[in-house]
């Protein structure tokens, strides 16, 4: 559903899976974010971030 919305809106259509941390990282601090952390998870499919103003 959020991927096709995005798209039908004009957006990247990113999605979660696959969204590598450098995109998140670039568009955290395009949008004003100061700080961007991977808290190390024990768990192969999911990453876990803090993301800080």
């Amino acid at each position: 559903y959020c991927m096709t919305q995005s798209l039908s809106q004009g957006g990247e259509g990113l999605g979660t899976m696959g969204l590598p941390p450098s995109k998140l990282r670039d568009l955290c601090m395009e949008s004003g974010f100061s700080e961007v952390k991977e808290i190390p998870i024990n768990n192969p499919l999911n990453i876990l971030y803090s993301i800080k103003p």
